[in-house]
């Protein structure tokens, strides 16, 4: 059961990828730079999984580079959905500052080469962070279009869900590690699997919804402040 899950979910990254090809001609930025993040995850996870199951080698080191890759195409994700121009320009230099702080956590001896939770947790902290400021940009700015047919809305539904959960698997997982339970342990990838499943589902549906605005409020303009 527990590979028939990991091939499941796995598999899953097809959904919003096939997708993201059949609607190419309604992708705005936002959907852009989401497929620039599933065209990501596809080749990590093919290379990663190769390098871990047929050369039996530790693939931390890919890992953690895309732990970093993705929180940057997350952001960027989100900076283009965001209204204010301030919220934008803020979600680009913490970003920035991230992947600084990231390159000199790494820089020390061996620290590339071993899974890193730090940078886990502060991304998904950062991910969950534009989250709820866009769901309060939603309801600064009411709207008349069903907001069910926002891509933005199911794509933030997925990142809440995915991103939260991860942090308590990242953040309980020091402590199964520590006991050295193996059933715990397993059972924590079982929820991450699962939740992995549903983030990519609600992406695909995101992406069927290309079509609809992307922004909160379509009629509201960018404030230059």
């Amino acid at each position: 059961m527990f590979r028939s899950l990991i091939y499941l979910s796995s598999v899953s990254i097809l959904f919003p990828l096939v997708l993201s090809f059949i609607r190419k001609q309604y992708l705005d930025k936002v959907l852009k730079i989401l497929f620039c993040y599933l065209l990501v995850s596809l080749v990590v996870e093919v290379v990663a999984t190769y390098w871990a199951f047929v050369l039996h080698k530790s693939n931390h080191f890919m890992l953690n580079a895309f732990a970093v890759i993705e929180c940057i195409l997350i952001s960027l994700m989100f900076s283009q959905a965001f209204v204010s121009t301030r919220l934008k320009t803020l979600t680009l230099s913490i970003t920035i500052t991230f992947t600084i702080f990231s390159i000199a956590l790494f820089s020390y001896a061996e620290s590339f080469f071993v899974f890193n939770s730090t940078i886990s947790t502060v991304a998904c902290l950062l991910i969950n962070t534009w989250v709820f400021v866009y769901y309060y940009q939603v309801l600064q700015n009411p709207k008349k279009l069903a907001l069910f047919k926002v891509p933005m809305f199911w794509i933030s539904i997925g990142c809440s869900i995915y991103f939260s959960g991860t942090l308590f698997v990242f953040l309980y997982g020091e402590i199964i590690l520590l006991d050295k339970s193996k059933t715990l342990y397993q059972n924590l990838w079982i929820i991450y699997y699962i939740l992995l499943f549903i983030f990519r589902t609600l992406l695909a549906i995101g992406i069927w919804f290309s079509k609809t605005p992307l922004q909160s409020s379509p009629s509201s303009r960018p404030e230059r402040q």
